[in-house]
């Protein structure tokens, strides 16, 4: 009777300890809400700024879940496994909408509770032809484009620049350029 004790109170006891290490890896996610619990100012901003689009949905987020580029599958492979734990927080101060802007291509934004728009990115399916020509000059001549393919819009930078994978062979490197073709960044990924 005691041995069956001591195992039961063992089972529960690894059984707690792994959820507790699994919940260490689990990324807070975005919570979707209606666009009435939307502060006005942030979704009148939304609507000034784009006035003819399909709206997919709002969400209630955090900065830090943006800025690590915790999405709606967007980068399946880009980054890898992610380890951090995003905090929630008691009043949400940063809202996201997904919309359709043109056909075919997923667009979310992100404003802070006063109506401050941080950034917009855009799935695209084509790249501009200075970026094709810029690729074609460059060592990346041979590689392949990645089909995830996105264009970044924000007050902060004077021009759109756009994000996609390269590879060749098992080299991955995820590339960040303007419209002109000017590099921005070349991040390497490792495999």
């Amino acid at each position: 009777m005691k041995n069956k004790v001591a195992i039961t109170f063992l089972l529960i006891l690894l059984i707690g300890s792994s959820i507790n290490g699994y919940s260490q890896n689990v990324v807070a996610q975005r919570l979707a809400v209606s666009e009435r619990s939307i502060p006005k100012i942030v979704s009148n901003t939304f609507k000034k700024q784009y006035p003819d689009i399909l709206l997919k949905g709002w969400y209630v987020t955090h900065l830090t879940y943006w800025q690590n580029d915790y999405s709606s599958d967007w980068y399946n492979g880009w980054y890898g496994q992610r380890t951090v734990v995003v905090y929630t927080y008691q009043k949400p101060n940063y809202f996201e909408v997904e919309f359709v802007n043109n056909p075919g291509e997923l667009s979310r934004a992100i404003y802070n509770i006063n109506g401050y728009w941080y950034e917009t990115r855009t799935q695209i399916k084509g790249l501009t032809m200075g970026i094709h020509n810029a690729l074609k000059e460059s060592k990346f001549n041979a590689w392949k484009i990645s089909t995830t393919k996105e264009k970044l819009e924000s007050p902060a930078w004077p021009i759109e620049i756009y994000r996609f994978g390269v590879s060749k062979g098992l080299q991955s490197q995820i590339i960040s350029i303007d419209a002109e073709g000017n590099f921005i960044q070349m991040k390497e990924l490792k495999k």
